[in-house]
Parts: C-alpha cells; structure tokens; sequence
C-alpha cells in the first residue's frame, strides 16, 4: 500500500515523469507525403522531416515580427514555405504533438529568397 501511495504522489510532483518527450525544434512548412486534417510538416535546416500534429496547438508571431506584418486573425493553415519554431512532445509512437507554434517570419520566401538559400555545388 505504502509503495502505491509513493509512486502516486511521485506520479502528481513529478509530471514529467509520465510525459512524453518535450522537444523545440525550428524549420519551414514543406508538402508533406500525406496531407492529413491538422497535421503539418516541418523541415529542418538539415533537411530532417518532422510530421507534427498542430491541432490545439498555440500559434502566434515571434515577438520580433513587426506589428504591421502580422496578419489578424493567424491564418488557420500555414502557408508552405512559413518559417516556424515549434514545442511539442512526442509520443511513444514517435509522433510530434505541438503545444505551441511561434510564426517566425510574417510572409513565406519568394521565390528569389527560395533560389538563394538552396546549396549549391561548384564544379572544379
């Protein structure tokens, strides 16, 4: 009985304990493999993939982004392209499950901005 009253109240000081896995993690918006209803993609400055369910999610505007930029009320969808951090915990099947989305940069990159961020390769 007393190990049962332990772990319990361990269980309610310690909630972490019983949490998934709470990662932050920046990247872009990108086209995904499956476009499922609250679900979005996020890739990394290494290219790493990251599907996140965004439903319920907390999403605003980094406090860096002027006023005049941010769009009233936040888009539902983020458009492809949109800069974001993201905090989430990841389950134990593996899947991220965002708490908060900060937009990072009010207007996706244009094309131009797309050209110039890609790598490029010299040939010698």
């Amino acid at each position: 009985m007393k190990v049962l009253l332990v772990a319990v109240l361990l269980g309610l000081a310690c909630p972490w304990l019983v949490a998934g896995t709470l990662g932050s993690f920046r990247g872009t918006i990108v086209r995904g493999p499956d476009q499922s209803s609250g679900w979005i993609y996020v890739e990394g400055r290494n290219h790493t993939l990251r599907r996140v369910n965004a439903s319920g999610a907390k999403v605003e505007y980094e406090s860096d982004v002027p006023a005049e930029e941010r769009k009233k009320p936040i888009p539902k969808v983020l458009p492809l392209g949109t800069p974001v951090r993201v905090t989430a915990e990841q389950d134990d099947g593996g899947e991220w499950h965002a708490t908060e989305i900060e937009i990072l940069k009010a207007e996706p990159p244009s094309d131009d901005e797309k050209k110039l961020s890609s790598p490029t390769t010299s040939q010698s």
